[in-house]
């Protein structure tokens, strides 16, 4: 089987950033997880459960990767109160 390259991903998983484009390669996924990864990251894997098919661990590490930003944003920040509030 061929490697997967960034087209790939880009097919497969729509645009990334180079550090999440770097860590899903080092992973050496093929087609199949990263289809695997886009369902389990929209949390559709009951799709996958009903069709009879295990999610492999390689999809999930790659969907944790897809996600880890998500992850981040939901930080609240801690600027302090908007200025145009009455806090």
């Amino acid at each position: 089987m061929p490697a997967i390259g960034r087209s790939d991903l880009r097919r497969v998983l729509g645009e990334l950033d180079d550090p999440k484009v770097f860590d899903i390669l080092a992973l050496d996924p093929s087609i199949n997880d990263l289809e695997q990864a886009l369902v389990v990251a929209t949390g559709d894997q009951d799709v996958l459960a009903k069709r009879g098919r295990d999610v492999l661990s390689t999809a999930v590490r790659i969907a944790e990767i897809l996600s880890a930003d998500e992850d981040d944003d939901e930080v609240p920040s801690r600027a302090g109160p908007d200025p145009g509030s009455d806090a």
